[in-house]
Formats: C-alpha cells, sequence, structure tokens
C-alpha cells in the first residue's frame, strides 16, 4: 500500500507545471488530464511488455513460481525506468 502511495505521489509531483495567477483552475486540469494519459500509458504498456515477458517465459519452459504476476511486474518497471528515462513524464 505504501509502494502505490508513493508512486501515485511521484506521478503527480512529475506532473506538475506551473501558470499564471488566473489560470489555477486551467492548470488543475490539465494537470489531471496528463496525470489520466500517463496511467494509460504505464497501463498499456505494462500490459503489452507483461505479455511478451510472460510469452518468453514460457517458450524457454522455465519454471516459476508466481510466473505471471512476475512477468507483469518486471514489465511494469521497466515501463516506469522507460518513461523516467526518455523524460515521458513531461508533455512540454
Amino acid at each position: 500500500m505504501k509502494k502505490s502511495v508513493i508512486i501515485l505521489t511521484l506521478l503527480i509531483l512529475f506532473n506538475a507545471n506551473c501558470y499564471a495567477e488566473g489560470q489555477a483552475g486551467l492548470g488543475q486540469f490539465i494537470n489531471f488530464i496528463q496525470l489520466l494519459f500517463i496511467c494509460f500509458w504505464i497501463f498499456t504498456f505494462t500490459i503489452i511488455g507483461g505479455t511478451i515477458v510472460k510469452f518468453i517465459l514460457q517458450k524457454n519452459k522455465l519454471l516459476i513460481k508466481n510466473q505471471t504476476l512476475k512477468a507483469f511486474f518486471i514489465s511494469f518497471l521497466i515501463t516506469i525506468l522507460a518513461m523516467l528515462f526518455f523524460d515521458a513524464f513531461s508533455f512540454s
């Protein structure tokens, strides 16, 4: 539970934009939309990558306990690292 709160907090902090004095409401709306897009891309890439990693593990006939969970966790970590590396959190 603590890890997911930390991840969501970091997503919001990476997504913070500064606007002029009268545009606070617009800035909050745009930040919320950007956060939704980031969550969508993380979810999409995790599903695609998890499917690929699971297929690779099954093709190599590796007997790993909780294979599906570990495949999607590995995919999630790769997705987060790739988004940090390619600076996908800033849309400017």
